[in-house]
């Protein structure tokens, strides 16, 4: 993607940065390719399989990370000034006061709040360029399908690999077992360091209800180790299960993919919240996959 916007996410009538490396990594044209390319690999997940619709929520900060409020750690991850600390402690993800007050508790994609939902996917990725540059021989072949809470039909096609973005590395738009989150630098270090052993960032069309949205979507993918416990809550960096079942995510910030770079732009989910807010973001967890190739 041209230019180097920051990302952020609009989290009901607040935002927040999908990602904090803020350094954007510059690379030659020239294109670097996987050892053994292309590397192909597919995940599928049926219909009728367990799948979760991700509501808004707050995210407590792991202490082996961030610290504490008395102490804080690694505010280059996250800054202060998106931390917050709760009525009751807890030390949570915020949103700055413009007025350069404490900061407030924001709900975030990466809550333990969920519903059941219905729905299928398949993904097939070809893995060939190794870093992000100006262009990419990455491919993404994915299509997306589920419900709302509320009964409303979804459709994400991926129309291609993004060869670079704003704030981390992104392997060419594909990456197969990379380590991205927690204090990696690769996504947003709200979720626990974890193995992703698919994973891309592309763009993609989406319909709701059949009706295709007016603009390019920005859509980041992973099929990783489990990051959720028995309660189906997300767990820091020391409970990530690499021995239990995969989970993928699928999550479509509110962000559109403009030829001039992403732009802040709420996804229209058309699905409203019990405080009557529409929820810009849609993150989807697909429980019940298999491995493809």
């Amino acid at each position: 993607m041209k230019g180097r916007k920051t990302i952020f996410v609009a989290l009901l009538a607040a935002t927040m940065l999908v990602s904090t490396a803020l350094v954007a990594l510059a690379h030659s044209s020239l294109t670097r390719t996987v050892i053994d390319a292309p590397n192909t690999v597919g995940m599928r997940a049926r219909e009728g399989g367990d799948v979760r619709w991700i509501l808004p929520g707050l995210r407590e900060l792991d202490p082996a990370i961030f610290g504490t409020p008395d102490n804080p750690l690694r505010t280059e991850l996250l800054p202060e000034a998106m931390r917050a600390v709760t009525g009751d402690g807890a030390y949570v993800a915020g949103k700055p006061d413009p007025e350069g007050g404490p900061s407030t508790p924001t709900p975030t994609p990466f809550s333990n709040n969920w519903a059941p939902v219905g729905g299928q996917a398949k993904v097939k990725v070809t893995n060939v360029t190794s870093v992000s540059g100006s262009s990419t021989l990455d491919r993404i072949d994915a299509e997306f399908e589920f419900t709302s809470p509320a009964g409303d039909e979804y459709q994400v096609v991926i129309t291609g690999a993004l060869p670079e973005i704003p704030d981390h590395e992104n392997f060419g738009g594909v990456g197969v077992n990379a380590l991205q989150h927690g204090a990696t630098g690769i996504g947003t270090p709200l979720m626990p360091q974890l193995m992703a052993f698919i994973a891309f960032w592309g763009k993609a069309d989406l319909y709701v209800n059949g009706e295709l949205a007016p603009e390019s979507r920005f859509v980041h993918f992973m099929l990783s180790e489990r990051v959720r416990d028995d309660d189906y809550n997300l767990v820091f960096d020391n409970g990530v299960n690499p021995d239990g079942a995969l989970q993928a995510h699928l999550i479509m910030p509110p962000v559109a993919v403009t030829a001039d770079g992403p732009v802040a732009s709420p996804v229209p989910t058309g699905f409203v919240l019990p405080n009557g807010v529409e929820q810009p973001f849609i993150h989807i967890m697909y429980e019940t996959v298999t491995t493809e190739g």
